[in-house]
C-alpha cells in the first residue's frame, strides 16, 4: 500500500515547475486585464481630447461666417460616431441649447441629468451610463470679442458649454481581447516550456538518478562487482566516481574481513585438531609401533598367516598416515629444521622411500624421470616429502582399478624455478568436484580424511611455490608443483 503512495523526484519536480509557470502566466494576464481600462482611458482622453479642439475651432469659424447650419451638421455628424455617445451644447444654465432642436429630445433625461451632475468647468470625468464606463470631456464656450458678432457683451463671459461622452467599451473590448491572447499564448508557451523542462529533467536528473539508484540495489543485494559508467563531469559525474570508490573500498574490506574470519575458523580448527591430536599421538603411535614390528616378524616366523599380517600392516601404515597428516595440518608437528635440500638427491630419496612404503603392496611400476642439476632449496625436507608422497598416495589410489596402471613422477629445472610433474593413468578427476579438490577437509573417497591435498596446497603456497593439474578421463591426471630455487 504504501508503494502506491510514493511519487517520483521527477513528478514532484514537473509539478513545481508546472505550478510556477501557471501562476505567473495567470499572474501576467491578471496584470494586463488591470491596466485595460487604465490604457483604455488613456487612449480615450488622446482621442475625446482633441475633438473639443476640432468643434471649437470649427464653431469659431462658422460663428465669424455666422454659419450657424455648420455647426449643425458637425455636431450631427460627431453624434454618427460609434464611439461617441453623445455631444452636447449646453447654455451657461447648463440646458441643451435650442440652436440644435434636432437632439433636444434624443437622449433620455436621466442621461443629460447625470452630465450635468457630474459636470466640471473645463476637464475630464469618468461616468457610468447603464453599466457602461464612459469618458465626459467639459469644456467652456467664451465669450470672447469675435464672439461680439452675434453675442453681447452683456451676456457675461461664458456663453455655455460642450460636452462630449465617449463609450469605452468598444476600446476595453480590443484591449481585453488583446490580453486574452497574450494570456493564452503565455499559457501555451508555458505548457510548451514545461515539456521541454519536464525531458531536461529525466534526462539530466531522474535518468542519472535512476542509474544510481540502481546501483546501490545492487550494493545493497551484496553484488561488489558493480559499477557505474563515468558519463559526464557535472554533479552526477563525481557522484559516480565516488560511488564506484565506496564500492571499491567495501569490496576491499568484505576481503579483509573475509579473509580475517576465514584464518578465525582455520585456527579454530588448527587449535580444535591440534589439542585433540596431541594429547593422543603419542599414545598411539607407540603401540602402533609396536603392532607393525610384531606382525612383520609373525610374516617372517609364519608364512601361513602372511595375507593377515600383511593386512594388518597395511592398516597400520594408514594409521600412521592418518596421524601424521592430521599433526602436519595442525602445525604442531612442526619442530623439523628448515635446511638447504639437494633436489637431486631429495627426488632419490623420495624414490627409495615410496617404494618401501607406498608401492611396496603393489604392482605399479613408478617411472622417474629427474633432470641433472637442479639445484638446491630451502626447505623442511619432510614437508617436501609430504608434498610429492601425497600426490603419489593418489595417484596410486587414481589406478587401482586400471588394467595397466602406470605411475610418472618428472622434475625438471624452468628458468629459476624446478618443476615437478606427479601423473598417472586413472580414470581423471570428473568436471564437478575439479574445484573443490583443494578444499580443507573435502574428500570423495569413503575412507578419506579430506585434507592431503589441502596440505599439499598449503605447504607449497608456504615456499612460494604453486601448484595445479592437468586432468582427461582418457589420459588421466597430472599435478605441477613449481618451487623456486636458491
Amino acid at each position: 500500500m504504501l508503494s502506491g503512495r510514493i511519487i517520483s523526484l521527477q513528478v514532484k519536480i514537473s509539478i513545481l515547475i508546472f505550478i510556477i509557470m501557471m501562476v505567473f502566466s495567470f499572474a501576467i494576464g491578471q496584470k494586463m486585464n488591470s491596466n485595460v481600462k487604465q490604457e483604455a482611458y488613456q487612449i480615450t482622453s488622446k482621442y475625446i481630447e482633441s475633438i473639443p479642439y476640432l468643434v471649437n475651432s470649427a464653431m469659431y469659424n462658422f460663428m465669424l461666417n455666422g454659419d450657424r447650419q455648420s455647426i449643425k451638421r458637425l455636431v450631427l455628424q460627431l453624434q454618427n460616431d460609434s464611439n461617441i455617445m453623445g455631444v452636447h451644447i449646453f447654455n451657461k444654465n447648463w440646458k441643451l441649447t435650442e440652436a440644435l432642436p434636432e437632439l433636444l429630445n434624443k437622449y433620455d433625461k436621466k442621461y443629460i441629468q447625470t452630465i450635468v451632475d457630474n459636470k466640471v468647468e473645463d476637464g475630464f470625468r469618468e461616468n457610468v451610463f447603464d453599466g457602461k464606463h464612459v469618458v465626459s470631456f467639459y469644456s467652456s464656450i467664451v465669450n470672447s470679442p469675435e464672439c461680439r458678432i452675434c453675442h453681447l457683451k452683456s451676456e457675461g463671459e461664458i456663453l455655455g458649454y460642450i460636452n462630449i461622452n465617449i463609450d469605452l467599451t468598444y476600446l476595453s473590448d480590443i484591449l481585453g481581447q488583446d490580453a486574452a491572447n497574450v494570456r493564452e499564448i503565455l499559457m501555451v508557451s508555458s505548457v510548451g516550456l514545461f515539456l521541454i523542462v519536464v525531458v531536461l529533467v529525466k534526462i539530466l536528473v531522474t535518468r542519472p538518478l535512476h542509474r544510481l539508484e540502481k546501483s546501490m540495489q545492487e550494493v545493497a543485494n551484496n553484488n561488489l562487482e558493480v559499477r557505474m559508467d563515468v558519463v559526464s563531469e557535472d554533479e552526477f559525474g563525481r557522484m559516480s566516481r565516488l560511488f564506484n570508490y565506496m564500492v571499491y573500498s567495501l569490496r576491499k574490506s568484505f576481503s579483509t574481513i573475509s579473509s580475517m574470519h576465514k584464518n578465525m575458523m582455520h585456527n579454530d580448527r588448527l587449535m580444535t585438531i591440534g589439542t585433540l591430536t596431541a594429547a593422543v599421538s603419542h599414545e598411539i603411535k607407540n603401540p602402533l609401533n609396536s603392532i607393525m614390528l610384531h606382525a612383520d616378524i609373525l610374516v617372517r616366523k609364519n608364512s601361513e598367516n602372511k595375507d593377515y599380517c600383511e593386512k594388518i600392516l597395511s592398516d597400520a601404515e594408514r594409521i600412521k598416515d592418518i596421524i601424521d597428516n592430521t599433526l602436519n595440518f595442525s602445525r604442531l608437528d612442526d619442530e623439523q629444521k628448515i635446511e638447504e635440500v639437494n633436489l637431486n638427491s631429495f627426488m632419490a630419496n623420495v624414490r627409495l622411500y615410496a617404494e618401501r612404503t607406498i608401492l611396496k603392496w603393489t604392482d605399479i611400476p613408478l617411472t622417474m624421470d629427474v633432470q641433472e642439476e637442479l639445484g638446491s632449496i630451502t626447505a623442511n625436507p619432510v614437508h617436501l616429502e609430504q608434498i610429492i608422497l601425497n600426490l603419489i598416495r593418489n595417484a596410486v589410489e587414481a589406478v587401482e582399478d586400471s588394467e595397466s596402471p602406470m605411475l610418472w613422477v618428472r622434475a625438471g629445472r624452468e628458468g629459476r624455478n624446478v618443476v615437478i610433474h606427479v601423473a598417472d593413468n586413472g580414470r581423471g578427476i570428473p568436471e564437478q568436484v575439479q574445484k573443490m579438490i583443494f578444499n580443507e577437509f573435502y574428500t570423495t573417497k569413503a575412507t578419506g580424511t579430506g585434507i592431503g591435498l589441502y596440505i599439499v596446497r598449503e605447504l607449497v603456497q608456504n615456499y612460494n611455490g604453486t601448484i595445479d593439474f592437468k586432468t582427461d578421463p582418457r589420459t588421466g591426471t597430472s599435478f605441477i608443483i613449481t618451487l623456486p630455487v636458491n
